[in-house]
This record gives C-alpha cells, sequence and structure tokens, in this order.
C-alpha cells in the first residue's frame, strides 16, 4: 500500500488528481509502518538488482545454459531489473517524504513522468511475453524433439525483440496520457490527457479490457494449454518407456526435459500468483470492499507485485543446478582474483623484508 499524508487517493493507479481526490478511503501510514515497507523494499531491490544480474552474466558466461529457455529467462531477467530500477527509487522517495509529490518539476518532470509510467508497463508486458515463449519452447522440445532447432538463431532473436517491440507499441498511448497534475501546492505524477488521447470513456475503458485481456488473460490461457499438452505428452512416453526394455539414454533425455518443464512451471506459477492480486485490486470500483479490507489487500498486492522481480533468480539461483553450478564458479573466480591480489600483496611484503635485512 502507498502512502498518503493529507490526501484521498484511488489505490488504482494512472488515474487524474481530481479522481483521486473523490475516493472515501484515506490511507495515513504510522511511521513503523512506513519504516517497515521501506526495508522491505530495499530488500526486494537488492535481491532484484543482483539476482537478475547474475541471472544474466552466468547465461553469459556458461556455454551449456545458452540455450533458448535461458534466453528467455534472461529477457525476464533484463525486463525484472527495469522495472525494479525504475519502480522502487520513486516508491521509496515516496515512502521517506510521506508524500505523493512528483520532485521534478517543469519539462523535465513531465518527461521522467511519461517514461516511469511507459517503463513500469513495458517491463510487466516483456515479462509476461517471455512466459509464453518459455511455454512454447518446452512444447516444442517435448511434443516435437525432432524440431528442437525450430526456435534457435535468428527467430530466437526476432522473438525476443518482439517482446519489446510489441510492448512498446501497445503502451505507447502511456507516453501520450501521463503527465504532471497540480492539487494546491502539490504536483504528482498522473493521467491527465484521457481526452485527447481517446475519443470518449468507453475507448478507454475498452482499452484498459485490451490491456487486461493480452497481458493476463490470453498468455495464461495460451500458456496453460501449452503445459497440459506438455504434461499429456510426458506422461505417454514415461508409460510407453515402462512397457519396454530399459532406455538410459531416453530416460536422461526425458529427465531433463522434465525438469526444465517444471522450473518453467513454477516460474509461470509463481509470477502469476504475484500479478493477479494487482490486477483484481483494478476492479476495485466493482466489487467496492470496505476501506480497512482495501488498505490490507492493497499492501499485499503491491508488495506481491514488486516481489515479482525476484522469482526468477530465487528459481534459478536455488533450485536448478546449471544456475547453481555458474554461480559458485562465478564466486570462485572473483574469490581467486582475491586470493591472488593477496599473494602478491604477501609477496612484495616478503620481497621488502628480505631487501631491509639484506641492507641491514
Amino acid at each position: 500500500m502507498l502512502p498518503t499524508t493529507n490526501l484521498t487517493i484511488s489505490v488504482i493507479p494512472n488515474q487524474t488528481v481530481l479522481s483521486q481526490q473523490n475516493s472515501t478511503c484515506i490511507f495515513v501510514d504510522s511511521t513503523a509502518e512506513r519504516i517497515s515497507k521501506l526495508c522491505a523494499y530495499f530488500f526486494i531491490l537488492l535481491v532484484s538488482i543482483f539476482g537478475n544480474i547474475l541471472i544474466i552474466i552466468i547465461v553469459y558466461k556458461k556455454r551449456d545454459l545458452r540455450k533458448t529457455i535461458n534466453y528467455f529467462i534472461v529477457n525476464m531477467a533484463v525486463s525484472d531489473l527495469l522495472f525494479s530500477l525504475v519502480l522502487f527509487p520513486v516508491q521509496i522517495i515516496q515512502l521517506s517524504t510521506g508524500s505523493f509529490d512528483w520532485h521534478v518539476s517543469g519539462i523535465l518532470g513531465s518527461i521522467f513522468c511519461k517514461l516511469y509510467t511507459f517503463a513500469r508497463s513495458v517491463s510487466i508486458s516483456v515479462s509476461v511475453q517471455s512466459l509464453v515463449w518459455i511455454a512454447i519452447d518446452r512444447f516444442v522440445a517435448v511434443v516435437f524433439p525432432i524440431k528442437l532447432g525450430l526456435i534457435k538463431g535468428s527467430i530466437r532473436t526476432k522473438a525476443i525483440i518482439s517482446t519489446w517491440v510489441f510492448a512498446g507499441v501497445f503502451y505507447f498511448p502511456l507516453l501520450v496520457t501521463s503527465g504532471l497534475a497540480e492539487s494546491g501546492n502539490n504536483t504528482f505524477c498522473a493521467s491527465v490527457s484521457k481526452k485527447t488521447t481517446f475519443l470518449n470513456k468507453g475507448s478507454f475503458e475498452a482499452y484498459n479490457w485490451l490491456h487486461l485481456t493480452i497481458r493476463i488473460f490470453a498468455p495464461l490461457f495460451l500458456i496453460t494449454i501449452l503445459y497440459t499438452a506438455i504434461a499429456i505428452t510426458l506422461k505417454r512416453r514415461r508409460k510407453a518407456l515402462a512397457n519396454t526394455l530399459s532406455n538410459v539414454p531416453e530416460q536422461r533425455y526425458l529427465k531433463k526435459r522434465r525438469q526444465a518443464t517444471q522450473m518453467a512451471i513454477v516460474i509461470l506459477v509463481l509470477f502469476y500468483i504475484c500479478v493477479i492480486p494487482y490486477t483484481v485490486l483494478r476492479f476495485e470500483k466493482f466489487w467496492r470492499p470496505s476501506c480497512a479490507f482495501l488498505r490490507s489487500f492493497t499492501f499485499i498486492a503491491y508488495f506481491m507485485l514488486y516481489f515479482s522481480t525476484v522469482v526468477n533468480p530465487i528459481i534459478c539461483l536455488s533450485f536448478v543446478e546449471s544456475y547453481r553450478g555458474g554461480l559458485k564458479n562465478l564466486l570462485c573466480y572473483f574469490c581467486g582474483m582475491h586470493g591472488n591480489k593477496r599473494a602478491k600483496r604477501e609477496q612484495i611484503t616478503l620481497k621488502g623484508i628480505k631487501n631491509l635485512s639484506g641492507e641491514n
């Protein structure tokens, strides 16, 4: 939940300050609540930055991880890193000051506001599209193993680029509608130009529903179908192997495919668990909860949305052997560099002692 001082706000972002002031719920955080939230946000920010950077470096350094599924995981890591670097500094400043004030004014402040609103939506969209491509890659690898090279090279590169291009084009209206709005002596980053961008309220509502369909409903439906087909195929192949003589290479092959698929499913499930409460919050005006429930649910929804940026590195670095091996190699590399520097310093010290004793 976001802090306020004497401002009555709506919990759904990208609304005008005037509509925010018409809400009936006033959320005022105590000092203890603000400190707790600051600690939580700092923790998520640090884990997100270092975790996602480690994912990128490990895949770059470790050759056996340069597979299609891991390239899309890296794409998710980049989008999560962008989300953290754009969103958390603003939230931390607002929590520290206890105000929604946008602290950069003028044209520069308006540009930052537009980029802030645009970048956070693009990053979530890229993560969702990456999950769809991961599901497609698993589907091809398991159901059509003969066509395993279908998503490689140029196609994979085009797929990754398309996630950013599509998200940028779809959320381009946010660059127009968002900007700085003033209320008394306060300046806020909000949606201020809906009327000039959308013909009427109906068109804006249609855009919102299209946005939710493309970002949540359609990907989830497609991914569910793909993983269902994957699960059925793996089950049939296990039964076929059980009815025949022991085939060790085939069993190892199926085990690797099953482990990679399980990792992808866990990342998918945890990501949607983190995102769905925020999506439900967008329909707050339809179910009209009490202020006490809305306050608690708002904090949970935003916290889980922010936590989605650390799901990817936690799963990969904690439960995937290849990533753990890459992390160990990376740590040993830095430890080796530190050990070499220490050995050189000791050699220099010993040389100095010998020279000094020779002079004496």
